[in-house]
């Protein structure tokens, strides 16, 4: 991948982040249409990486959070996972 793709995509995870953090405006207003129309990116390649990027943060903190508030007994979680996937 050139630097300048790389590049592209940190500023836009950047933007995409701050607007999503700050002002509660959804990752895909900013993201999806960035992607399509300055990399190139077809419109489900740009859904499949913003999912693909938000799954991390958003189910692990949420996790956490559960964890956290003792709803979440990673036991009964880790023996579904294995099986689930």
């Amino acid at each position: 991948m050139p630097t300048y793709q790389i590049i592209t995509l940190i500023v836009i995870g950047l933007i995409g982040g701050v607007l999503s953090g700050g002002l509660g405006v959804g990752g895909g207003i900013v993201i999806i249409p960035t992607l399509v129309l300055i990399l190139g990116l077809s419109q489900h390649q740009a859904q499949g990486a913003l999912i693909g990027m938000a799954v991390f943060p958003v189910q692990l903190f949420a996790a956490i959070n559960y964890y956290k508030s003792g709803n979440l007994d990673w036991r009964v979680a880790l023996i579904m996972l294995v099986t689930f996937t």
